[in-house]
């Protein structure tokens, strides 16, 4: 089981691209690479340095399609170079329930239920937007196991 820490976050800036796909996890690594691909061309381009390894910004859930939008937390000062299919937006202030989620992505959403069961069972409610950060990848590991991605629940 995951050890949760409830943490407060400040108001963070992010570039983001966003995309919607099945929920099949082959078509989520597809997407989720070309959205972060979109953001770092952008950045390298702009000379913007991120804060962060590339992270995921989740509002809502449909069980059918998935919705994100995959970039870097930046400066406020470089929120404002954002152009095109890039957006600039921030995660806002407030409570989260935070974790780190080892092993494959496809076992995230088993690691999230058990968020949730925690959430319910200790009195709190989930608002949005939920967000992760990748802390490695598959090509920096040997195995899946060895994956690494730090989560945040907004909580209420």
């Amino acid at each position: 089981m995951a050890r949760y820490q409830m943490v407060e976050c400040e108001v963070q800036p992010y570039l983001y691209n966003e995309r919607s796909c099945s929920m099949d996890p082959s078509d989520i690594s597809k997407n989720m690479g070309v959205a972060i691909q979109a953001v770092a061309d952008l950045i390298a381009r702009k000379g913007i340095t991120s804060t962060t390894k590339p992270l995921a910004v989740y509002y809502g859930c449909n069980l059918k399609i998935m919705t994100f939008r995959a970039g870097f937390l930046i400066s406020a000062v470089d929120a404002e170079k954002a152009e095109g299919d890039v957006k600039a937006d921030v995660l806002p202030a407030g409570k989260v329930l935070n974790y780190i989620h080892e092993g494959p992505y496809a076992m995230l959403r088993v690691s999230y239920d058990e968020a949730m069961k925690y959430i319910a069972d200790n009195g709190m409610i989930v608002g949005e937007p939920t967000w992760e950060i990748y802390l490695n990848e598959p090509d920096d590991v040997e195995t899946e196991d060895e994956l690494k991605t730090d989560i945040y629940i907004s909580v209420a």
